[in-house]
């Protein structure tokens, strides 16, 4: 099949106007048994079972480094006419081959975007070439695919899958408590009604950010930058405190007010809980921002600490 044949057939592909031909060229697991692959000819639909061929795909992960996985080291076509297993370049003007789906893979020249606003949006297209043997007609099927990971042997990767390599790399860290009552000194308790200061202790870039990468990753340049854009404090007692900044340390000079920035208050005690404290959890709430070969986007994480605190009642005495 000649290139240019090749291209536009990708392009019509990607565009919408032929998303899937010749499906059936695909070889799927067989539920019966994971030795066997089902193989499916494209015009009668017939399917027989064959047994896997040597050679098979690699299943190491990407290197986070270049974002590139090496393509099978013996490539290996199942003949349905002449029933034997072929030999066959890995690597072609239809680009690299992958024995899982018996057929040279390239990205397509148009990238329209995923199918569906439910499919995951860091992929890209595929087309997928069978040999001419497939069915003895020449340019006989093909078929087009949307694949968040590049197919083994593609060292070339979009914006948005370049962003995901280089974020997975990021080691974020969830923050250091500061609260008052200090939970760290033995003994330490608070009241119903007296104030809680709650704030992140010591931030660092990787634990509040902004914390930034650039990487160059399948051929795209990627900066991310990702910063905690506010916290959530689970308090325990079924109270949730948005927090948009660090909030503010507590001093004791400040007395018994409310924090300016970020406090709660409980409405009753503590007793009924396990070990007799609450619970809190402060998760952090991650925006990753990227930029990279003319395109953005952002990627939402979080990460999360707990502490306990220990909330009692002021008892009142009368005096005569």
């Amino acid at each position: 099949m000649s290139r240019s044949r090749s291209q536009s057939l990708a392009a019509a592909a990607a565009a919408g106007l032929a998303v899937i031909i010749g499906v059936a060229l695909l070889a799927t697991p067989s539920a019966a048994s994971a030795a066997q692959t089902k193989w499916c000819h494209p015009t009668t639909f017939v399917c027989t079972f064959i047994t896997d061929v040597p050679g098979t795909d690699p299943v190491s992960q990407p290197d986070p480094a270049t974002g590139f996985t090496a393509g099978p080291t013996v490539c290996t076509w199942f003949d349905p006419v002449n029933i034997k297993n072929l030999i066959v370049p890995c690597v072609t003007d239809e680009g690299h081959w992958t024995n899982a789906k018996g057929c040279w893979n390239s990205p397509t020249e148009a990238q329209p975007g995923p199918p569906d606003e439910a499919t995951d949006p860091n992929g890209a297209w595929y087309v997928c070439i069978a040999p001419d043997e497939a069915c003895g007609i020449r340019d006989c099927f093909y078929v087009s695919y949307w694949s968040v990971d590049p197919p083994p042997g593609i060292n070339t990767l979009t914006a948005a899958q370049a962003a995901q390599r280089l974020i997975s790399t990021f080691q974020l860290e969830p923050v250091s408590i500061g609260f008052a009552p200090d939970p760290q000194i033995i003994g330490s308790k608070s009241y119903v009604g007296v104030p809680i200061w709650m704030w992140v202790d010591n931030p660092t870039p990787l634990s509040f950010g902004p914390y930034s990468q650039t990487a160059t990753l399948g051929g795209t340049t990627i900066t991310a930058t990702a910063q905690v854009s506010s916290i959530l404090w689970n308090m325990g007692d079924g109270s949730t405190v948005a927090c948009a900044n660090v909030g503010t340390p507590f001093m004791v000079a400040y007395g018994a007010v409310d924090s300016p920035t970020c406090g709660h208050r409980y409405t009753s005690t503590s007793d009924g809980q396990p070990a007799g404290r609450y619970t809190v959890t402060a998760t952090s709430q991650w925006t990753v921002t990227w930029t990279g070969a003319g395109q953005t986007g952002s990627v939402p994480l979080s990460a999360a600490t707990t502490t306990t605190v220990d909330i009692n009642e002021l008892q009142s005495v009368n005096v005569r």
